[in-house]
């Protein structure tokens, strides 16, 4: 394929992934940690705050990359941000580790890089989370990025490598601390790769092979500067952003000692605990039941495990030759350990899935290359289209909330969305509007992503149980969880019309409507001319 027809076919990918990232941004109702995240990241946007918290949030460059398109967007608080601004941080990243594939240069082929490039674009899986305003797609981008300069740095390691490679692995720290599972597992296959090679070479003896060891040692030497460099931008990188920007001097130092919070986490899931195949049953084969249509990802499992088996086969002693091996075995290690810490949540299986998609680029482009006839490599590229197209409908469309889609996780139910078109509805009918006074009673699970969907309110109180409410009066509007409810008495809530709404599976959410203002909401309802 000639360089300039694969720029354009590079661009029309790039289209294509960013229009079905894009199309419909707001869907799908929030999710908790979205909420989370959004509110956080509107503290930064408003009064220019931002401190580390080690306990929870992740680290901080999902809020300072989300600066930008608040300020283009024209959004200025908290209470001006919609979904589609902050959703489309996580787009654009997705877009970014498409482009990435770039950066692999001569080490992938044209046809490699191009498959690769379309499965990223189109895989049900990756668009799902890339339409996520959660840090996991920042993630996988600089995940990719620092997995693809290590490579470069080590084939040359001269200070223009190292200073890629040390601020692609800063900003992948200071996206999430438990990148150093990405670290350790890149070193790894690394080092396997080496090992490997050295087996290879088992048959050069004597004099020869001592000379290559010294050839080794003065190698490593002269890296020595450049190493450092890396290192220095590394910890500059990581300082800047965990510092905030040299506000909090003591962020990096927290994000350190977070590393013993984060590891009981993932060893003491709680409910979030799920077995060693949990990620690669979501992705192989999902049916929730007899009117369920089938959720799989077989075909790019398959072409991925092809790609895999070829890579590892075709190992090479030139070391130059063996990026496909390390990128195999970086997939397998981080796949085996995601799926070996009990901790899981259906995102994390995206860092190891985009390497896996990549190698089924891999395969896809060898398998083409196989086939003599020209229109069976159009029937077997338009099926493996299709079927995907019809999987990316599926769980970005039609099941985007809905527990029978396999990455839908703790989601927030489309029904919740009535509890806040029926406030705003009773918001235009209250003489204070926006600042009438709601009560938010519900433990902190049972509320977000409440606190988002109130941004616009501004005299609503929360609280977490029910016994901090002395009295639900005069409050207009109170919600809380079923829980919380069923504690306050009955002539209390006497005065209060009484709704219910599906917050997610099992969790109902009580709207308490003050009499007066569910009159004149009734009565506004019933004089309002019919819809045609």
């Amino acid at each position: 394929m000639k360089k300039k027809v694969f720029s354009y076919l590079f661009i029309l990918i790039l289209l294509l992934g960013l229009a079905v990232r894009l199309f419909r941004l707001d869907l799908r109702p929030m999710h908790h940690d979205e909420a989370n995240q959004a509110y956080k990241f509107g503290l930064l946007l408003e009064k220019g705050e931002y401190r580390y918290d080690p306990s929870d949030h992740h680290g901080p460059t999902l809020y300072y990359f989300s600066l930008p398109f608040a300020w283009l967007s024209g959004q200025k608080t908290y209470a001006d941000l919609a979904e589609n601004t902050l959703r489309g941080v996580a787009a654009f990243f997705g877009i970014f580790t498409i482009l990435l594939l770039l950066a692999t240069g001569k080490y992938l082929t044209v046809a490699e890089k191009s498959w690769a490039a379309v499965f990223l674009a189109i895989a049900a899986p990756v668009i799902y989370f890339n339409r996520f305003y959660i840090q996991e797609t920042m993630f996988v981008a600089f995940g990719l990025a620092f997995v693809f300069c290590l490579w470069r740095f080590i084939q040359k390691p001269d200070f223009r490598e190292a200073v890629w490679l040390g601020l692609t692995a800063g900003l992948l720290y200071a996206t999430k601390e438990t990148s150093l599972i990405v670290f350790g597992s890149a070193a790894l296959a690394l080092v396997l790769i080496w090992f490997w090679s050295r087996l290879k070479n088992r048959k050069r003896r004597g004099e020869r092979t001592r000379t290559l060891r010294q050839a080794d040692l003065k190698a490593m030497i002269k890296a020595f500067w450049p190493v450092l460099t890396a290192v220095l931008v590394f910890l500059a990188v990581s300082f800047i952003f965990y510092s905030s920007f040299l506000r909090y001097p003591q962020g990096l130092m927290e994000s350190y000692r977070s590393l013993a919070g984060y590891t009981h986490k993932a060893l003491e899931a709680g409910w979030h605990q799920h077995g060693f195949w949990y990620y690669f049953s979501l992705l192989f084969f999902h049916k929730e039941g007899p009117n369920s249509p089938v959720f799989s990802e077989i075909p790019f499992l398959a072409l991925a495990l092809y790609g895999l088996v070829l890579s590892l086969a075709g190992f090479s002693r030139k070391a130059a030759e063996n990026f496909r091996p390390y990128l195999a075995l970086f997939a397998l290690v981080t796949a085996l350990v995601y799926s070996a810490i009990p901790y899981k949540t259906p995102w994390n299986l995206l860092i190891f899935y985009a390497i896996f998609l990549v190698l089924a680029g891999v395969g896809f482009a060898r398998l083409l290359a196989l086939i003599k006839i020209r229109q069976a490599r159009i029937i077997l590229a338009g099926a493996l289209l299709l079927w995907t197209g019809w999987q990316s409908y599926l769980v970005n469309i039609y099941f985007h909330s809905f527990p029978a889609n396999p990455y839908v996780y703790a989601q927030t139910l489309p029904d919740f969305m009535r509890l806040v078109s029926r406030v705003e509805e009773l918001a235009s009918v209250s003489k204070d509007g926006r600042e009438m006074l709601m009560k938010v009673i519900a433990p902190p699970e049972e509320t977000w992503p409440l606190p988002w969907y109130l941004r616009r309110f501004t005299q609503v109180g929360y609280w977490t149980a029910s016994e901090q409410v002395e009295a639900l009066e005069p409050a207009e509007i109170v919600i809380m969880s079923a829980g919380e409810a069923g504690k306050r008495a009955g002539t209390e809530l006497d005065s209060y019309y009484t709704q219910y709404f599906s917050l997610r599976p099992d969790v109902l959410l009580t709207l308490c409507v003050r009499e007066d203002l569910w009159e004149n909401y009734r009565l506004r309802k019933s004089a309002s001319p019919p819809v045609r």
